[in-house]
């Protein structure tokens, strides 16, 4: 995690010191590089979703509809005409069907629902960062993207590793770093766009 944090906070730091002969953004072959990393991000978090359904199905069963939701289900039949499949949709792991699960099987389910809505949380978020900076320094916001995708993986495995919800953090520290930067770098580059930052001798 320090490895990937003091990345970041270099990559940033170049962002923030970058020479240009313009204050206009370009698009040039460099930026290609943030396209590419962009959509790297985009394509992680959808895998994240997708991972969801491993645990949902492995747990919200058709066994475990027959032995634990039975009136449930009954209730369901009569009130809409057809009965809870596997998968028990749409309960999401969060619902009153979920509840019932043993509390191994509900952890398993809500933290990989967890790790795939706190990614959606921050997506756009990142990608208009990554895209406003990336016009102006694409080699250091690229070199941030790929950092933010390491530290993705690295929170979605420490927080369904034995240590659960504290194992996050290892992985959330360089994912705030990354975004916060890119914020800071979109916002400077916008105001030195405008010619602000000049009149104020900046």
């Amino acid at each position: 995690m320090k490895l990937l944090a003091l990345i970041t906070l270099m990559a940033s730091l170049q962002i923030a010191h970058a020479d240009f002969t313009t204050k206009q953004p370009t698009v040039g072959p460099e930026f290609g590089y943030v396209l590419v990393v962009v959509a790297c991000i985009c394509m992680q978090c959808t895998m994240t979703i997708f991972g969801t359904a491993s645990a949902r199905y492995k747990h919200l069963s058709v066994d475990f509809v027959k032995k634990s939701l039975q009136a449930e289900n009954d209730e369901l039949k009569k009130l809409a005409g057809y009965e809870l499949g596997r998968g028990c949709h749409p309960d999401n792991g969060m619902g009153r069907l979920a509840d019932k699960l043993p509390m191994d099987a509900w952890m398993e389910v809500n933290v990989a629902q967890r790790c795939a809505g706190n990614y959606l949380e921050a997506l756009t978020q990142i990608i208009v960062f990554m895209l406003i900076s990336g016009l102006f320094a694409p080699i250091p916001v690229a070199c941030v993207g790929v950092v933010y995708l390491i530290a993705r993986q690295i929170y979605a495995s420490g927080f369904k590793g034995s240590k659960g919800p504290g194992g996050r953090v290892y992985g959330f520290g360089p994912i705030a770093l990354s975004q916060f930067g890119l914020f800071l770098s979109s916002v400077f580059f916008g105001l030195r766009m405008t010619g602000l930052l000049d009149s104020l001798g900046l």
